[in-house]
């Protein structure tokens, strides 16, 4: 964690001391902290990801992905191939 993280953590949890960590999210997406691209490549890339270690095949799975998120194929693909920078880990 850098230094600017561990500060606006700090600063976040000095405003708001009573608040879950669901509502701190929302408060970093409603600031613009979070990148909110960024957050949909992650969470087509985790249910793609996490169907196929259900035993799907990563077309389907991405075919699936598409449904599911109200996309399109291609912006799964990319996300899954394009994007290869954005990791859960």
């Amino acid at each position: 964690m850098t230094i600017y993280q561990r500060e606006l953590k700090q600063q976040i949890a000095a405003l708001h001391p009573d608040t879950s960590s669901d509502e701190l999210l929302d408060l970093l997406f409603k600031m613009g902290v979070v990148d909110q691209t960024r957050c949909k490549v992650l969470a087509v890339r985790q249910w793609v990801e996490g169907a196929v270690r259900k035993g799907a095949r990563k077309v389907d799975a991405m075919y699936q992905a598409a449904d599911k998120f109200a996309c399109s194929y291609e912006y799964v693909r990319k996300c899954m191939y394009y994007y290869t920078d954005v990791n859960m880990v």
